[in-house]
């Protein structure tokens, strides 16, 4: 028993190959500009920065500082937090 190939294969025009490609692979012309830091970033870590330095990590957003712990070390005396014994 013969089993039919709904598809046929040509070597010699690309555009049949690709038809049978799925969308996302039919579209190689993007470019890795394009892509890169493309995703939207309205909340989440990726979102927020650090004020003085634009560091991502280790960001204190209490009271709206949105500084990193080590610029707020730094800035403490300047914003007016004091140390308490």
């Amino acid at each position: 028993m013969q089993t039919e190939n709904k598809y046929k294969w040509s070597r010699n025009t690309e555009e049949k190959n690709l038809s049978l490609l799925p969308p996302c692979s039919r579209e190689s012309n993007i470019g890795h500009q394009q892509l890169y830091w493309s995703h939207p970033r309205k909340s989440g870590q990726g979102s927020r920065s650090c004020r003085v330095c634009s560091n991502r990590h280790h960001l204190i957003r209490k009271y709206s500082l949105n500084m990193c712990c080590q610029c707020f070390h730094q800035y403490a005396k300047d914003i007016g937090f004091i140390k308490l014994d």
